[in-house]
């Protein structure tokens, strides 16, 4: 890993959360001490993908700002059009990718600071500050998300999380007993390059993580805005709740394969190509000195 500091959390039952705010404000950790079986990682984390930071970053849970997912303009892939121009966009954006300051730190919470420069300016031509807060709470895990546009045009994104769940939970277990718990749902199915999507109902169910999404599953409309992996052999579940993040209308589920040690579950505001599909009114558009503001938490703990 590049030597860069690393911000530990520690909760008075013994939970614990690592950041990372210089490589791109990455949530590299999140693990708790749990009955039956000591300190449990909810999180995948890999040193082998944080020592090739920023080319690889299968692990934890990286932010995706101002885009989530990729766009095309003028039939290229990674860029988007604003106001006739057309701009260069990195897939999941560059917020991930760039370096946050540390504001305020304490014992069990962090908040980061990111604002636009001459570099993101580059292909991003919009002011902005974006503020990250982690904080621990009885063994819970809570991080909040404010934008702010500082400049005088209106300022258009889309933003999401991208958390590499750990599956199997433990070693006693297997990857192909664990499931995700889906409430009621759409399906939603992308149209040749993204033009367009499609979508059907989809009924709660369990979800084996053994189904291959590494095309992404994309879910929307779902009853409650909350999954639940759960691993039955090690009787243990991880809740990812995002009722108050109401923009964050869509659910990406993907893993490169049946066989990797991670299994994602991202909350997202657009689906891909939002910026080409303007009739589908997913991008976000911030007015001048509007600010936009989301909340997550997700929690490790026995099986209810």
């Amino acid at each position: 890993m590049p030597e860069k500091k690393l911000v530990h959390l520690t909760d008075a039952d013994g939970t614990t959360a690592m950041i990372a705010p210089e490589l791109g404000g990455w949530l590299l950790r999140y693990a708790r001490p749990l009955p039956k079986h000591g300190f449990v990682e909810a999180l995948h984390f890999s040193q082998a993908v944080i020592d090739r930071y920023p080319r690889e970053m299968y692990a934890g849970n990286p932010i995706l700002f101002p885009l989530a997912s990729k766009n095309l303009a003028g039939g290229k892939e990674h860029h988007y059009e604003w106001n006739g121009q057309v701009f260069h966009m990195p897939q999941h954006g560059f917020a991930r990718r760039m370096n946050w300051s540390v504001v305020e730190q304490t014992a069990t919470s962090l908040t980061m600071e990111q604002t636009d420069d001459e570099h993101t300016r580059a292909n991003y031509p919009f002011a902005f500050r974006q503020r990250l807060s982690y904080r621990l709470d009885q063994g819970r895990l809570r991080w909040e998300q404010v934008l702010e546009n500082l400049g005088a045009e209106p300022m258009p994104f889309s933003t999401g999380f991208h958390p590499y769940f750990r599956v199997p939970l433990t070693p006693k277990s297997e990857r192909a007993v664990c499931f995700v718990e889906i409430p009621e749902a759409k399906r939603v199915t992308p149209q040749g390059k993204w033009e367009r999507f499609s979508a059907k109902p989809f009924p709660a169910q369990n979800w084996s993580v053994q189904e291959d999404v590494s095309e992404t599953m994309f879910l929307t409309d779902l009853k409650k805005a909350e999954l639940i992996l759960i691993d039955p052999v090690s009787e243990l579940e991880v809740t990812l709740n995002f009722e108050e993040a109401p923009r964050h209308r869509f659910v990406a589920l993907w893993a490169k394969s049946p066989e990797e040690p991670f299994y994602c579950l991202e909350p997202w505001t657009a689906l891909p190509n939002c910026f080409s599909r303007p009739k589908d009114r997913e991008l976000i558009i911030l007015g001048p000195n509007e600010t936009f503001r989301a909340a997550m938490w997700m929690q490790l703990r026995p099986m209810a």
